[in-house]
């Protein structure tokens, strides 16, 4: 038999992969929530420390890779420190204004003036730009496979190796 604190965070875990797909939501530290949720308020002893400790390297990694994904993309491609920086935060400020897409204009919008203002040639900003945002979605196909991963993670070794689950 599953129990409420389970079945709570098993619910976020799924709309931590659901939220990973969408730019700009937190889906690593949603899903970390849930694991969280489960180690301190759930019955039983069905996560080891060692767990826990899995968990949460993924699970920051997932927030690493979603938060700095697309800047660390452009300065791979040759963006500098400074647009990359401004890039992120920019994205930032626009999901809070136009939702998901404002963080891929965002995005795209300020490495591509950014990189004109510092002296590139049209083509070369424009490719950064580009870079940048496949970057930044790359990195959300990314978080989404982590997040994934701790589903899964959670439903075998918790629910039903735990025994949180009687039949699966």
């Amino acid at each position: 038999m599953v129990d409420a604190v389970a079945l709570f965070a098993l619910a976020l875990l799924v709309v931590a992969v659901i939220a990973s797909v969408v730019p700009g939501v937190p889906a690593g530290l949603v899903a970390l929530v849930a694991v969280y949720v489960e180690y301190f308020f759930g019955m039983g002893n069905r996560m080891s420390l060692w767990l826990l400790f899995s968990f949460t390297v993924v699970g920051l990694l997932a927030v690493f890779i979603d938060l700095f994904g697309g800047a660390i993309t452009a300065k791979a491609k040759g963006a500098s420190q400074k647009t990359t920086i401004i890039a992120a935060l920019v994205g930032l400020v626009l999901f809070f204004v136009a939702g998901p897409i404002g963080v891929v204009v965002g995005m795209f919008g300020t490495v591509l003036l950014f990189e004109l203002r510092d002296g590139r040639e049209f083509e070369d900003a424009w490719e950064n730009a580009i870079w940048a945002t496949a970057g930044m979605l790359a990195s959300g196909m990314a978080v989404f496979l982590l997040v994934l991963s701790m589903l899964v993670g959670y439903v075998v070794f918790v629910l039903w190796l735990g025994g949180g689950m009687t039949t699966f």
